[in-house]
């Protein structure tokens, strides 16, 4: 790591929307070819930061200087000639284009005037810079067949086209496996070997802590500080994050028991995602199912919740079994599911948090077809209360809120239903560690008002501090079960792996 002149120093940035302040004197630097995490709650400033250095948006005051020259304005195309170049978590890629159109869908200008590259020399581009990250992928092959992680690595190749200096991050391991977490992770050293800077933005401390030379703390739109990855801990940095000492994973007491058994499935098989599953949750128990991606956990979830039926097996409901073909059918059983993707099957964008909140019971809300507004808004506005939803009004639009918040006007639908059983499939996916901490409290006082929860989650420590018993998935089929006393990550992962443990 270069300890002269950073390549990247933030002086005194601010910026304000409306009333709102975004980010207040912000100032740190970036070493060259270090990987710099920066974190901080949703709401930290840190997307602002980020728009700000792609020349996205202006800030108020203050400015960047790449390796100590100035700039106090930037546009886009400034700041990709200055060696900036970010990788969104919405990856912007265009899905009927080849591999080699998207990394150059902004270089097609061919040695003469008035012509394109010609695809030998596209493909042989792309080889090249697809080759440097350790990739054998075939240039003309379509986006839009690529898994997740491999439009990840496009996304790279297409920044690197660009001979950067500086490459952003924004969540990029949000929607990826371990194995590829791993892989992105070596191509990240090999980045930072070549000089690169690497700005690595996460929620997830762990890997953070794994990647990362130094870590960048935001709070409410402040700089909190910089500290070296190997001499703090992830207890260090949430303090910085929040501002108090908060115990993430807090270990949850085991509520095993003869408590009466609410949902019992038995044989339940929807090929070629699941077979043959059976299980029992009770009233008043948090049941974790973990495995690996693709093992047919959410698969599964929805198979319960009437999304897709399965081909065959029972559902019982307090003892009764129960052909469930619908969501209505579940929810008339009361049966709730958080899904995994919320933007996509969770929050109505289109919508205010009223109406987010209500939608699952405006029928009960209604007399003569018309929705008691009154008793709506007073539902809403006491499930605001009861889960510290941070809104400044019900007539918020939900895409205002952070990803936490969204989350907990998710759980507030179900709850207005009188839901027996809950099922959340990734709950804190991509929230900040404040609103993580809030949601398992959440999930353990439903827990204790005796609703069934069933939680999918793909983080162990959260799995093991928040669940009673925990259900392990392995290609389909349900390899094991494990006590909260005696499940530990080695175990977990040996049965999800091999379907087995000592």
């Amino acid at each position: 790591m270069n300890e002269a002149q950073p390549i990247l120093s933030i002086k005194d940035i601010s910026k304000h929307f409306g009333g709102v302040t975004a980010l207040d004197g912000v100032s740190f630097g970036v070493d060259e070819g270090e990987c710099h995490a920066l974190v901080g709650e949703n709401g930290a400033g840190k997307t602002t930061l980020i728009n700000i250095l792609s020349g996205d948006i202006l800030p108020d005051a203050g400015h960047i200087e790449i390796k100590g020259t100035p700039y106090h304005r930037l546009d886009p195309r400034t700041s990709i000639s200055l060696g900036i170049n970010v990788i969104h978590q919405e990856l912007a890629l265009i899905g009927p284009l080849s591999i080699m159109e998207n990394i150059f869908v902004g270089d097609l200008k061919g040695e003469h005037k008035g012509f394109v590259k010609s695809q030998k020399r596209l493909k042989a581009d792309a080889k090249g810079l697809l080759d440097m990250l350790g990739c054998d992928f075939e240039p003309a092959d379509l986006v839009e067949r690529l898994s997740t992680s491999k439009k990840q690595i496009v996304e790279i190749a297409k920044a690197l086209s660009t001979n950067p200096k500086i490459l952003i991050m924004d969540e990029p391991t949000s929607s990826l496996t371990n194995a590829e977490t791993e892989k992105l992770f070596g191509i990240i050293k090999s980045l930072k070997a070549r000089g690169i800077s690497i700005i690595f933005v996460s929620h997830r401390l762990n890997e953070v802590m794994k990647i990362s030379d130094r870590v960048t703390v935001l709070r409410d739109g402040r700089y909190i500080g910089t500290v070296k990855t190997g001499a703090t801990s992830i207890d260090a940095i949430v303090r910085m994050m929040v501002g108090r000492t908060m115990e993430l994973y807090q270990k949850r007491e085991s509520r095993e028991g003869d408590k009466p058994v609410v949902l019992e499935v038995e044989g339940l098989t929807r090929e070629p995602y699941f077979r043959n599953v059976s299980f029992k949750a009770r009233s008043g128990e948090i049941a974790a199912f973990s495995g690996l991606v693709g093992a047919g956990r959410t698969e599964l979830a929805e198979s319960i919740f009437g999304y897709a039926p399965p081909d065959q097996g029972t559902i019982k409901i307090q003892g009764i079994s129960h052909k469930i073909s619908s969501p209505k059918g579940a929810m008339n059983l009361g049966i709730g599911l958080l899904t995994e993707d919320r933007k996509i099957n969770g929050v109505i964008g289109t919508m205010v948090v009223r109406e987010n909140a209500s939608i699952a019971v405006l029928p009960k809300l209604a007399r003569l077809g018309f929705v008691r507004r009154g008793e709506e808004n007073r539902r809403v506005n006491e499930f605001i209360r009861l889960l510290g939803i941070k809104t400044p009004s019900i007539e918020n639009p939900i895409l205002n809120l952070s990803g936490g918040n969204q989350q907990k006007v998710m759980i507030a639908r179900w709850l207005a239903t009188a839901v027996k059983v809950l099922i959340v499939d990734e709950p804190t996916q991509g929230v900040d560690v404040g609103a993580k901490a809030e949601i398992h409290k959440l999930l353990r006082e439903l827990a204790e008002q005796g609703v069934a929860v069933l939680v999918i989650s793909s983080d162990l420590p959260e799995v093991l501090s928040i669940s009673d018993r925990v259900l392990i998935m392995k290609s389909g089929e349900l390899a094991g079960e494990l006590s909260s006393r005696d499940a530990t990550e080695e175990r977990i992962m040996m049965m999800a792996t091999v379907g087995w443990c000592q």
